[in-house]
């Protein structure tokens, strides 16, 4: 039998090379139990996969047997999926957005089934979509408007009413089998669609929409919306209009008129000319016979800049909702979906404010050595000052910082890596905008002192003198002596190291962020040591060996749980907690007897 990774790679380059291809047999991989392993690999440390689905199962206890019972079950097709359990978070606008979670051999047969459609689909999908696919990311979307968009004066905000409740199961279908012919596997796909969910005790069905919390929802929601890409790719050819924009009359006539009393020796007169040129632009924005359009997407959210006028933005906007509501039974809402001229106003999109720069008065010389107005027109990319503001304020209170209750009882280590943790994930963010260095700033002031008097209250102690017990010399960036940062010592195999707090650059990055998935050597994702130990059959307590089905996997949620639990009231902790915490691991490979009796509390 051959390997998941050869099978995907195969499906990949067939689909590259003739995009016309319809892929047959497909339902007979997942009979392929490597698939089942490299599934496992991808989901195994998500800390979700330990909250159980409407059978009250979780991760805890995988085995290669269950992956032999699950494939039986798909051979005979008689695999259905359950309900998933229906739960509410809250979204920041203080609504609650609802949440499904599946059952584990659920999330098993749809990460093996998301790693086919994903071989197959990954060339067909337009280069303008950013979401959810591998090396792309919010910041590759936003590279992509930044750099493309250069001119646009207007914008189209895209906003559809409901999405992922509302993707029509019959449409999805339909489109998938233009690529897939093979009747067993779009069945099991309409099964996971028609699924529905428990809620208050009740089976509700689902009518439309993609599972809720599934793993195979967002690349789903990619086929379906892929619809919508290659509609705008082919809109975009008809209404592209005109090489470059003419000049602006009025800039050309002064411009004429400084060359004349330039040779006539008028110099002041000539730089009183120049400098009314640079309140001009050069060429004429109003240009009937020159159009662009730009499109960018991510997931559901879509962006269309346009160099031209109102009406073409209000023309374009009117034929997106069109062939949402007729190709594809979706509704865009026209209330949300706002048009936006971007010398007047900012646009937001993906956490980000979009505008365009407007700067009369800074020239360079570019590569030819002409003097110019190299920012005017520019997309410039921002951060928005109430995202900041946001997150600055559990910090601050009346302008000053203040401790940070939920952290003060945690160890020095861990709260020092949570506040480090929070600042890095918001720089990396937001590293692309052009103000990132401004706002960062402002946040680390209130963040670190944050910090300090939230080690103060855990000592009861004064800040300076918690500058004084856990101030680390660092080199200042620009090079000139040291400063003093808190940090904690610790200890590894190797030697004694030093956790500071965040200490890196907060300048502008010129690139985005983009993130390789592509499996490793083995063929399994990057998490792939535990299928290394599963697959050595022995056990990691008492050193049994035998055939891989006698061996399961034990989980649990956080290991810092299991340090709390014991050093808390000084037990001593059980072999295997010992064991786990000197692998530094969450999983532990058992024997089937040492896993019964773990859980029966015997060992």
């Amino acid at each position: 039998m051959q390997k998941a990774e050869l099978i995907l790679t195969m499906l990949n380059q067939k689909s590259k090379k003739d995009v016309t291809f319809r892929f047959k047999r497909l339902y007979r991989n997942l009979f392929n139990p490597t698939f089942y392993l490299r599934a496992y690999a991808n989901i195994y440390h998500k800390e979700g996969n330990m909250t159980p689905g409407i059978d009250n199962q979780t991760l805890d206890g995988f085995s290669t047997e269950k992956i032999k019972k699950l494939i039986e079950e798909l051979r005979q097709e008689r695999y259905y999926p359950k309900p998933v359990r229906r739960t509410y978070i809250p979204k920041k606008d203080g609504k609650m957005r609802p949440l499904g979670i599946p059952s584990v051999n659920d999330k098993l047969v749809q990460e093996a089934i998301r790693q086919i459609l994903e071989a197959i689909y990954e060339p067909l999908f337009s280069n303008n979509s950013h979401g959810f696919r591998p090396n792309r990311s919010c910041q590759t979307a936003l590279f992509q408007i930044k750099k493309k968009c250069i001119g646009c004066s207007w914008a189209v905000e895209g906003d559809i009413q409901g999405f992922f409740d509302n993707i029509d199961h019959d449409t999805l279908l339909i489109l998938m089998k233009r690529k897939i012919d093979d009747g067993r596997f779009i069945e099991l796909i309409r099964r996971f669609l028609k699924a529905g969910y428990m809620e208050e005790g009740k089976k509700r069905n689902t009518i439309t929409g993609t599972p809720q919390g599934g793993i195979i929802s967002p690349i789903l929601a990619n086929i379906y919306l892929t619809e919508l890409d290659w509609y705008m790719q082919t809109r975009i050819q008809k209404v592209i209009q005109g090489k470059r924009r003419t000049a602006n009359k009025e800039y050309v006539n002064l411009n004429k008129r400084r060359h004349r009393l330039r040779q006539k020796g008028k110099y002041e007169e000539a730089k009183q000319i120049l400098q009314k040129m640079k309140t001009l632009p050069s060429k004429n924005n109003m240009d009937i016979n020159f159009r662009r359009i730009h499109y960018v997407r991510y997931a559901d959210d879509f962006l269309v800049m346009i160099c031209g006028n109102k009406e073409l933005a209000e023309h374009i906007r009117g034929e997106i909702a069109d062939f949402l509501k007729t190709e594809l039974q979706l509704e865009l809402s026209m209330k949300k979906t706002l048009i936006t001229n971007l010398l007047k106003s900012k646009v937001r999109f993906l956490g980000y404010e979009i505008t365009k720069a407007k700067n009369d008065t800074y020239v360079c010389k570019g590569s030819t050595g002409v003097k110019k107005r190299s920012l005017n027109g520019q997309i410039m990319l921002l951060v928005p000052p109430d995202a900041i503001k946001a997150k600055i304020k559990p910090f601050t209170k009346n302008g000053r910082p203040i401790y940070y209750g939920h952290r003060v009882n945690l160890p020095l280590f861990e709260m020092i890596t949570e506040y480090n943790a929070e600042i890095r994930g918001l720089y990396n963010y937001y590293s692309f905008a052009t103000n990132v260095s401004k706002w960062m700033h402002r946040f680390k002031y209130f963040h670190y002192y944050s910090l300090i008097k939230t080690i103060a209250r855990k000592e009861k102690t004064t800040a300076k003198k918690v500058i004084q017990k856990y101030g680390v010399d660092v080199k200042r960036k620009n090079g000139t002596g040291t400063r003093k940062v808190i940090g904690v010592k610790y200890h590894t195999k190797e030697r004694e190291k030093i956790l500071t707090y965040f200490n890196e650059s907060l300048r502008r990055k010129d690139k985005p962020c983009t993130y390789d998935i592509n499996p490793d050597v083995q063929g399994y994702p990057i998490h792939c040591e535990l299928i290394k130990r599963l697959s050595a059959s022995k056990c990691e307590l008492c050193g049994k060996e035998g055939t891989p089905s006698d061996f399961e996997v034990h989980h649990i949620r956080k290991l810092k749980d299991l340090k709390k639990k014991y050093g808390k009231h000084g037990k001593e902790p059980p072999n295997w907690v010992k064991i786990m915490a000197k692998m530094n691991r969450k999983t532990l490979v058992l024997c089937k007897e040492c896993h019964n009796k773990l859980h029966r509390g015997i060992i």
